[in-house]
């Protein structure tokens, strides 16, 4: 069993060598990879329910070949969030290479930003009515309300399973920090938009984001948990504390618990 110094001396040298003290950038970036995972989700998931609308008048009545499916194809998509090189956009048995997709027009052309941050901000822990408002005034042209509430369900889908996921494999030493940024948060008043739709006013806030961060022994690190909060007191750090052990951190495995001051 090595001895409190020991740990320290560990701790250290792992912060200097791997760290670098860049917990910030290291957040920042695990964020941006989950913001471009829902990006994926919420593009793939508006392309099929384009699809199915555009099919939708045919089922009444016998489904044309031309217009059965007939798997995915990968595209190309830069978000601001990073590439992505393999989005499925589904394909029909004929009459893909005349077809212009909708979404991705819109996507691409008009508001890559809309859907890029929202799906940050939701990363962030901003409510599904915010993420929900965004895709609607993004793909609401283009698909049903109830599309639109499919595509927010899948955007949502891959950033909860990471926070709700359990953690079986406690890490000896948290390394624990606040981050703080302006973040977009609803001021409670609103506002009506070209089309006559009413929309929440979003103001930047100062908020700070409590971060944890696992190291192993060997030398791995990674991002295990974050959460938003008004400030750095007892009380937030107790609430996040409380998250990670409900999701199966073994307290009595963590050896130390570092952060700077």
């Amino acid at each position: 069993m090595p001895t409190i110094a020991q740990l320290k001396q560990q701790v250290d040298r792992i912060w200097v060598a791997s760290f670098q003290t860049d917990l910030a950038d290291t957040l920042a970036s695990h964020l941006r990879r989950h913001a471009l995972a829902g990006v994926k989700a919420a593009l793939e998931t508006a392309l099929v329910e384009e699809l199915e609308a555009h099919r939708q008048p045919y089922r009444q009545q016998y489904l044309p070949v031309q217009l059965q499916r007939s798997g995915t194809y990968a595209r190309c998509v830069l978000t601001t969030h990073g590439f992505i090189p393999d989005l499925h956009v589904p394909k029909l048995r004929g009459g893909n290479r005349e077809r212009t997709w909708q979404v991705l027009t819109r996507y691409q052309l008009s508001m890559p930003l809309l859907l890029d941050q929202a799906l940050y901000l939701y990363t962030l822990g901003l409510s599904i009515r915010d993420l929900q408002e965004a895709l609607y005034v993004l793909f609401g042209h283009v698909l049903s309300r109830e599309a639109v509430n499919r595509v927010t369900r899948a955007a949502q889908s891959p950033m909860d399973t990471w926070r709700t996921r359990r953690i079986t494999d406690t890490p000896p030493v948290l390394i624990v920090d606040g981050v703080w940024g302006q973040v977009l948060m609803p001021t409670g008043a609103t506002w009506f938009d070209q089309s006559g739709h009413e929309r929440r006013e979003m103001r930047g806030q100062d908020q700070v984001i409590l971060t944890v961060m696992g190291v192993w022994e060997d030398g791995r690190h990674q991002i295990i948990h974050y959460q938003l909060a008004t400030a750095e007191d007892t009380a937030a750090w107790s609430d996040l504390l409380a998250a990670l052990i409900g999701r199966g951190l073994d307290a009595a495995a963590v050896q130390i618990c570092a952060r700077d001051l």
